[in-house]
């Protein structure tokens, strides 16, 4: 685990380039800035052990990694913008439709525990920041993306199990 001062000396050093790279494969600052803030949230936290013989190139590939991750966690919230519209009701009326946000409701309620269910909600069908996320349920934004990365792997495994 890092110190707070070796990871400032980290930021001060490599953020820009880290942002230049999240900016070039994410093409929105909030996402890119999240994903720079969440590889250092990493680093603090201890979930992710630092290989100083290249910081860099180190720092870029986490930043790297973490953008597919998001690419791929989009396909997921696209997925579930078709099946809500702001109402929560279906956008289109097909019985198809119906079934699949029936059937993700009732996933969401019964597999998620319910500050999750806020997080994953207010993240991707009400499309707000991570930052303000942890704001308005009042956690850190470390805790907001392990939430969200936790529900994402549960409703892909799932969903993706479904055929849905």
């Amino acid at each position: 685990m890092m110190t707070r001062q070796e990871t400032e000396i980290l930021f001060k050093t490599h953020y820009s380039a880290m942002y230049r790279l999240a900016m070039s494969l994410l093409y929105d600052e909030d996402e890119s800035k999240d994903v720079v803030s969440d590889v250092f949230a990493s680093l603090l936290d201890g979930s992710m052990t630092f290989s100083s013989d290249n910081a860099r190139g180190f720092l870029l590939t986490c930043v790297r990694n973490s953008c597919i991750n998001v690419i791929r966690h989009k396909r997921v919230k696209e997925r579930f913008a078709g099946l809500y519209c702001t109402s929560g009701e279906p956008l289109t009326d097909g019985p198809d439709d119906t079934m699949m946000l029936a059937e993700l409701r009732d996933y969401i309620n019964k597999h998620l525990p319910p500050l999750t269910c806020r997080i994953f909600t207010l993240r991707y069908l009400q499309d707000m920041t991570c930052q303000q996320v942890a704001d308005a349920v009042g956690v850190s934004r470390v805790t907001v993306h392990h939430h969200l990365s936790q529900s994402l792997e549960k409703i892909n495994a799932y969903f993706n199990n479904s055929k849905l």
